[in-house]
């Protein structure tokens, strides 16, 4: 849900009568790795590098045992790899179990939303069951995510509060953007490719905002991994076979623009001049993008303030459709709600904590055991603040009755566009992600393959290093 509301160049009008949809599958199927700028395939390496080390940390949850007895082993050839296990599954178990277990812990990146997860998913399962090249790998998550981001930053300037409409802006441009990532891997044409998307919008879910910021179960991480993979790979294979899709769901007026947007402007450049992938924005907090900013500011007053800062009320003033979404009137109550909760994770900050981290939620009955939890979360208080309109800005400010004593504004958090995580902090990241799970040895082996997947033949023999 999480992308910058000011592109690098001002989103044009469309051209009269021409589709959205269309205009952005045409120009999905002119991309080859030979079009595509070196830093902008470096990025798509480090998304799929990132989203695999997520996955593979999502293998330690209580709710990969769930997921997995969802998805059991039938009589169907088991055509590719849960990653981070000695599991295999069909094509489309496999996408769902690999884009559920990638998003559950509230790690993978959000450029273009949550883009990486469904169409990195999808990629890797789909180029493993058909034996394609590193490069066709490569080249479909650039198409995917190039997709999404730019049906996403579409609407998000202008996005309805999730209130009104109830619908959170994630599961519909990933469905999208992974068919055009798996139209590459079934070499699609351009017709093909434009219904395989179409269809995929039709086919996405609605990603209701009450199972993402409120009482949703178990079930939040099939709606930004799992089901976007599995609806692009499937919509392409319809396509393959014939079917056609609604060439206007995007931009009519009972499309997802009209309904996700008060005012949505597509951008109809050529890919060529700007790229999401060139603007990344990664994950440092196992949370929800909407609480790194809080999170981030909490840490800079407690480096400031010190014991002052236990002295008083914490004001955490935000955007008003970010409180619609993470502030709770009541603790944490399941892992996922521990994720989305700000009041929670701004005090696990104001008691020491400089990440927020996977044991933060993994763990989150001992953590609101402890009474400096308690005592904290108690003193924190959200603030509807008009003057801030994205989720990037967050103002703190800490009280003592009517004296302030101290007061930290953010315009971004770590990992942001303007403050990005660096190359090796993302291959740090997968390294303590998952040398917890693989043998020694095979983490570095994957390294090594990633830098020279362009030139891999085949990728099955790569994926194989991330069975522990």
């Amino acid at each position: 849900m999480e992308v910058d509301p000011t592109p690098t160049r001002a989103p044009t009008p469309l051209p009269r009568n021409t589709p959205a949809l269309a205009l952005l599958a045409d120009e999905a199927a002119r991309l080859t790795l030979d079009t595509v700028p070196a830093h902008v395939q470096a990025q798509a390496r480090l998304c799929i590098l990132d989203t695999i080390g997520c996955v593979i940390a999502g293998t330690r949850t209580e709710e990969a045992s769930l997921v997995l007895a969802c998805e059991p082993p039938d009589d169907a050839p088991a055509q590719a790899t849960i990653l981070g296990t000695a599991q295999r599954r069909g094509l489309r178990g496999a996408i769902r179990v690999n884009g559920y277990l990638g998003d559950v812990l509230e790690l993978n990146d959000l450029i273009g939303g949550h883009a990486s997860i469904g169409n990195v998913c999808a990629s890797l399962a789909l180029a493993e069951a058909e034996n394609a090249s590193g490069a066709a790998l490569i080249e479909a998550v650039v198409r995917g995510i190039e997709v999404t981001s730019r049906i996403y930053d579409a609407v998000y300037p202008s996005l309805k509060r999730f209130t009104g409409m109830g619908l959170v802006p994630v599961g519909i441009p990933s469905s999208i953007g992974a068919a055009a990532a798996a139209a590459r891997l079934l070499e699609l044409d351009a017709e093909q490719t434009r219904h395989a998307m179409a269809i995929a919008g039709a086919l996405a879910g609605w990603c209701p905002a009450e199972v993402i910021f409120g009482d949703g179960g178990t079930m939040k991480p099939l709606l930004f991994g799992a089901q976007p993979g599995d609806t692009g790979v499937t919509a392409a294979m319809y396509a393959r076979r014939g079917m056609t899709g609604p060439p206007a769901l995007l931009d009519s007026k009972l499309g997802y623009f009209a309904t996700a947007a008060v005012s949505a402007r597509l951008d109809t450049g050529a890919w060529t001049d700007t790229w999401a992938l060139a603007r990344p924005r990664r994950k440092l907090h196992a949370c929800c993008g909407y609480l790194h900013s809080a999170v981030d500011a909490a840490g800079l007053l407690r480096e400031r303030l010190g014991g002052d800062l236990h002295r008083g009320i914490v004001e955490v003033h935000v955007p008003a459709y970010t409180a619609d979404a993470v502030s709770k009137s009541r603790p944490p109550h399941s892992p996922n709600d521990a994720r989305f909760h700000l009041q929670y994770c701004v005090a696990l900050v104001l008691c020491g904590a400089d990440v927020i981290a996977p044991e933060h939620s993994i763990e989150f009955a001992a953590h609101l055991a402890r009474p400096d939890i308690a005592a904290a979360m108690e003193r924190v208080r959200v603030v509807v603040d008009t003057s801030l309109s994205h989720y990037h800005q967050c103002r703190i400010v800490v009280k003592n009755g009517e004296a302030i004593l101290g007061e930290q504004q953010l315009d971004a958090p770590r990992g942001s566009p303007t403050k990005p995580l660096r190359d090796e902090d993302v291959v740090h990241k997968f390294l303590r992600l998952a040398e917890a799970v693989l043998r020694p040895g095979r983490s570095g082996r994957f390294l090594d393959g990633l830098a020279t997947l362009h030139t891999l033949g085949s990728v099955r023999a790569w994926i194989a290093e991330l069975a522990p």
